[in-house]
């Protein structure tokens, strides 16, 4: 059985991964690292912990044994209004969040970054993002899986027939534009989620990086 520990859970993808990881039945053991107070998260095979991202050297413990890191943390991702530090969670945190797992010996560390995220662009965020998941890169985890969104939505019921009709109408509009329409597609929390946890868990070495046409 795998554990993982969950940072970013304010934001939808993070509500939807930490309810896949709930339901799935290949993790018996879910961390989840926040800094507020009063989570009323309960599950049997759920750990809340209340942490400083600025220092969570204090919770190295909280690492191990863990098989699978999910970095959710960035300002587009979480909810960071009203947070004097709210610049922090796009580069800092992630970061040091990636040097204590590593340091812990955690193999498997999955990051979402923008698809706009580049270390050539001049855009500020979009150029410290770049430089984040390259300072990742140089630590070397056994295995880092990279998710780039243009945008989340929420979760939407993949067994119904507008979800279907949708797709593939998303098909042939992507066809028809050249592959362009993928830089504009927004991705549904839940589907996200998914696909997270099968790269994840199939240890995959032929791919480690995605995008939104991949979901």
């Amino acid at each position: 059985m795998r554990k993982s520990l969950l940072v970013g859970i304010s934001g939808r993808i993070g509500k939807a991964l930490l309810d896949a990881l709930l339901n799935d039945i290949r993790y018996r053991g879910i961390t989840v690292l926040t800094r507020h107070d009063g989570r009323r998260l309960k599950n049997i095979h759920l750990k809340v912990v209340k942490a400083d991202f600025s220092n969570l050297e204090n919770h190295k413990e909280e690492f191990e044994g863990i098989d699978d890191v999910f970095c959710l943390l960035g300002t587009d991702f979480i909810n960071t209004a009203n947070i004097s530090d709210a610049s922090l969670f796009d580069y800092e945190y992630p970061l040091n969040l990636a040097r204590v797992a590593k340091n812990a010996g955690v193999k498997n560390f999955v990051l979402l970054n923008h698809s706009k995220s580049s270390t050539t662009t001049n855009h500020d965020k979009w150029s410290k993002r770049g430089k984040l998941e390259n300072e990742i890169r140089k630590l070397g985890f056994e295995n880092l899986y990279t998710f780039k969104v243009n945008k989340i939505t929420k979760s939407i019921d993949t067994k119904s027939g507008l979800y279907a009709f949708s797709s593939f109408i998303s098909g042939i509009l992507n066809v028809i534009t050249i592959g362009n329409l993928y830089k504009l597609k927004a991705t549904p929390a839940n589907i996200l989620a998914q696909k997270m946890l099968t790269i994840t868990t199939s240890n995959s070495k032929d791919k480690h990086e995605f995008c939104p046409k991949d979901y």
